[in-house]
């Protein structure tokens, strides 16, 4: 019988498609290191039992932070992937139990898997890696031991799909209206809209940044980009994206960097990095950390939105206008 841990595992296994896998920052182009094994080839290294690597920890602390805050798609993918690399360490406890109390292993196994689960969704995201490893073994552990001595007839097993189907956070990846425009700044949205971008396009200028911007928006324009990048627009937009012919609107964070070194991300909070090293130990630091190798990255996009700075959608005439407003053209 194919039990919860086998069907974490084809899912994966399914979703990296034998391509190479990041597990630093989450995409292999972006990342500062050029070779990366598949995930079968990851997955044989990591070692998260009692004798726990400096290497595993750290890609255990970076896949924790995928799952946490990648893109809405993608946190399903990366939670599965840390599931399943616990899988390994549940599979002695699953049997020891099974043969001790004559109880069927696939039941104890989804027992396991729920209640890690349940470790991961009730504990704040700011608890330090390790300790939200040690949490999610002791809590599957005790959720497999309490199913045994309870000796219940429910059984988990037939709810084992639904679990891997949901497991991550439930967001709906549709940009809302409200995101995009604030509903009373101005009444007409498509001059809400306008406003924004020339505002942004006008700061930019401002910065000396238009070269890049302007490099950007030749790619938007010629096609080249993944279209996962290219976000949802609302009816009021449809006017302007019919106009393109395409859609061509493009969110903020889109300029910037993906990643930026840990102690850029400290001095953000006004920390200095040995300062921010001791928060991270404690789990009190207020954003969340890839590994690369041995160097931090924080994502840019995280930052923002810890620090409440809103990833706006602007159209790249309207950037262009207010740069050109600002430059005197």
């Amino acid at each position: 019988m194919r039990d919860v841990f086998t069907l974490i595992t084809e899912r994966v296994l399914r979703d990296s498609g034998g391509e190479p896998i990041c597990a630093h920052v989450g995409d292999v182009q972006a990342c500062a290191i050029k070779s990366h094994p598949t995930y079968q080839v990851l997955r044989t290294k990591v070692r998260l039992g009692r004798s726990k690597s400096v290497a595993s920890l750290r890609l255990w602390e970076s896949v924790c932070t995928l799952a946490r805050e990648g893109g809405h798609q993608d946190r399903d993918k990366w939670l599965m992937i840390l599931l399943d690399l616990l899988t390994p360490y549940f599979g002695g406890w699953s049997k020891d139990l099974a043969r001790k109390w004559n109880y069927d292993v696939s039941d104890i196994r989804s027992a396991m898997i729920t209640s890690a689960l349940e470790a991961w969704h009730s504990t704040p995201s700011s608890m330090a890696s390790g300790k939200l490893l040690d949490t999610m073994m002791t809590r599957a552990f005790t959720g497999a031991r309490g199913l045994v001595e309870a000796s219940s007839s429910e059984t988990c097993a037939t709810s084992a799909r639904y679990v891997i189907a949901d497991a991550a956070y439930e967001e709906d990846s549709t940009v809302l209206a409200s995101s995009i425009i604030h509903a009373g700044t101005v009444q007409n949205p498509d001059a809400d809209e306008t406003i924004r971008g020339e505002r942004m396009g006008a700061l930019l200028q401002r910065m000396g940044a238009m070269d890049h911007v302007n490099a950007i928006h030749e790619k938007i324009r010629s096609g080249c980009r993944n279209e996962e990048d290219s976000p949802s627009i609302t009816p009021a937009q449809v006017g302007r994206s019919w106009v393109d012919g395409k859609n061509l609107y493009y969110r903020i964070s889109n300029l910037l960097p993906q990643h930026i070194p840990f102690s850029e991300a400290a001095n953000v909070f006004g920390l200095s990095e040995s300062q921010a090293s001791r928060m991270a130990k404690k789990g009190s630091l207020p954003f969340r950390v890839l590994w690369i190798g041995n160097s931090r990255v924080v994502s840019v996009r995280s930052l923002m939105e810890i620090l409440s700075i809103q990833d706006s959608i602007v159209h790249p005439d309207d950037v262009e206008n207010g740069a050109s407003h600002v430059g005197g053209r």
